[in-house]
């Protein structure tokens, strides 16, 4: 299963339920910078597991099984999944993105190849180069959300917004470029991805934080 369609308005008055979306988005705090979105054409993500923690040890999964994520560059939110989740204070979120050892569970071929699999495919060019980065490490997102979801009969549907700034993920930490065809720069590359999500709740369904302070 693959997704990559915008994200529909939500209407708050039907059953409570929480999406979970996904953006490309830069970070103008970023220390260094290596690579542009101009430079990458492809970013693909095999999500096995969404998750919700609850203040009181309670957790509420969300159904994925094989979710191939394709992220628009343009910066366009997706939306990976909405689904109704038990009522509850959730301040925890996870996700998942892991290589799928059955081969057969997975159709797009950029995951598996010659009895390997893969988590991540990530393409584009660097110095003038096609390049091809793939992942078989499995990424154990976890994120706190503060202040807490909240879902009950008096709240609205909600979203958690994942967003991902990838133009850090070719760099080391002196500012120093990294070739994503050296095998030896696989492990920093790795950690820099791990390092680039971060989740903030979407009351909005719009994408921008609420929890930035009014101008």
């Amino acid at each position: 299963m693959t997704t990559g369609c915008d994200i529909a308005n939500s209407d708050n008055n039907g059953p409570k339920s929480v999406a979970v979306n996904m953006q490309v988005q830069t970070s103008t705090a970023a220390k260094f910078k290596a690579i542009n979105l101009d430079s990458l054409t492809e970013i693909k993500l095999l999500v096995e597991e969404l998750e919700l923690e609850s203040v009181s040890d309670d957790s509420a999964d969300f159904e994925v099984e094989d979710l191939i994520v394709s992220l628009p560059l343009d910066g366009s939110p997706i939306q990976l999944t909405s689904q109704i989740i038990p009522n509850g204070m959730y301040d925890e979120f996870e996700m998942e993105i892991e290589n799928e050892d059955d081969s057969s569970s997975v159709s797009d071929p950029d995951f598996n190849e010659n009895g390997n699999s893969y988590s991540i495919v990530i393409r584009g060019s660097y110095n003038g180069e096609e390049f091809l980065f793939r992942s078989d490490k499995d990424f154990e997102v976890e994120m706190e959300l503060n202040p807490a979801i909240e879902i009950s009969d008096n709240t609205g549907s909600t979203a958690v917004s994942i967003n991902i700034d990838p133009t850090g993920w070719f760099v080391d930490s002196q500012g120093n470029s990294l070739d994503p065809s050296d095998p030896a720069n696989k492990e920093l590359i790795e950690n820099n991805i791990q390092n680039s999500f971060e989740a903030e709740e979407d009351n909005d369904f719009d994408n921008d934080d609420d929890n930035d302070d009014d101008d």
